[in-house]
């Protein structure tokens, strides 16, 4: 579905047209960006459905097969990556890491051999422990990293390189159109379309339903919305 796919059945699904102002393309253009970036949070796992007891979200990213496709067009994997003074820059799209992989050489009966290491990545107060345990601090083999402003701190900083998988953030959508009296026209050739698969716009809408609903405070539209939303 492009964008005007889902315009125009939301404006189907409540039964007005563009002239009865259930949500402006202008709206619409605004609502789209924060929808888009709400369904990634909802797919990689919503902080705040974290209860006692119940560690995990209801939804996160690799939860089931369907999620793992979903959100697999904005995962990145960077081979080789410089670690630059003990720090692993974050990179501009960067949203949330996945795996930092650490290519340590082994002699094994004398042939350079590659054994792929996890970088364990350790909240500040237990990294500083492991760095100051003579036993335990890190080394190539078990190497530690810490998450900072400024970057990926990895330890031990002699480590110059690394394999970095994060998840992307979505390219921001735009809805472009051209407005004559009463009526749109859309522009596809100056749109960027979702890149979610097909099967979510659905839920993309629905979404969409559930806030336009709250903005025209429809009971009718939130709860169609929710209960689609629910049962998937």
């Amino acid at each position: 579905m492009t964008l005007f796919d889902i315009y125009k059945l939301i404006e189907f699904i409540v039964n007005k047209d563009y002239s009865g102002n259930t949500i402006t393309p202008e709206d619409f253009k605004m609502l789209i960006k924060f929808v888009n970036i709400d369904m990634f949070r909802r797919k990689y796992g919503l902080p705040e459905e974290y209860q006692p007891g119940r560690p995990i979200p209801v939804e996160f990213a690799n939860i089931t097969l369907k999620n793992t496709d979903d959100i697999k067009s904005f995962k990145k994997e960077l081979l080789g990556v410089s670690v630059i003074n003990g720090i692993l820059s974050y990179p501009a799209d960067y949203a949330h890491r996945e795996s930092i992989i650490y290519n340590w050489s082994k002699s094994i009966n004398g042939v350079p051999t590659i054994l792929p290491r996890p970088v364990e990545i350790l909240q500040d107060e237990h990294a500083a422990e492991r760095r100051g345990n003579w036993t335990k601090k890190p080394s190539l083999q078990y190497p530690i990293g810490v998450i900072r402003s400024n970057g990926i701190h990895i330890y031990p900083e002699t480590i110059s390189s690394v394999d970095f998988s994060y998840y992307r953030w979505p390219i921001e959508p735009v809805f472009d159109y051209v407005e004559y009296d009463g009526y749109i026209t859309y522009n596809p050739a100056t749109s960027t379309e979702l890149e979610w698969p097909i099967d979510e716009h659905f839920n993309i809408c629905r979404r969409c339903l559930e806030l336009i609903g709250v903005n025209l405070r429809e009971q009718d539209v939130i709860q169609y919305a929710r209960t689609k939303l629910k049962e998937g």
